[in-house]
């Protein structure tokens, strides 16, 4: 008995009806990557308008709490240290270290 073959699709943009091989038209795909492009660019900019807004709202609020804002947390490096009481804090990770 003979085992049976599967018999192959027209994968990989080939068009063996007519016996060539071609890409598919790479218009839309531009197109849709261009209005990404459009679209991570407004929302870059949207995101660089507001960050200085956070930074003065945070250390307003941190000046108002009697906080200091250190450097970068060199355990996670996910949050800045806050400085209080002579410690050094990293609010996401729990770091503790004295000054």
């Amino acid at each position: 008995m003979t085992p049976r073959i599967p018999v192959r699709t027209n994968d990989r943009g080939c068009d063996y009806r007519h016996g060539r091989t071609s890409p598919a038209d790479p218009t839309p795909r531009l197109e849709r990557t261009a209005s990404e492009l459009r679209d991570v660019t407004a929302r870059l900019e949207r995101v660089e308008t507001r960050l200085p807004l956070l930074e003065n709202t945070l250390r307003a609020v941190a000046r108002q709490a009697g906080v200091s804002i250190g450097c970068p947390c060199g355990h996670c490096e996910r949050s800045y240290l806050l400085i209080a009481d002579g410690m050094m804090t990293c609010p996401t990770c729990g770091y503790r270290q004295s000054i």
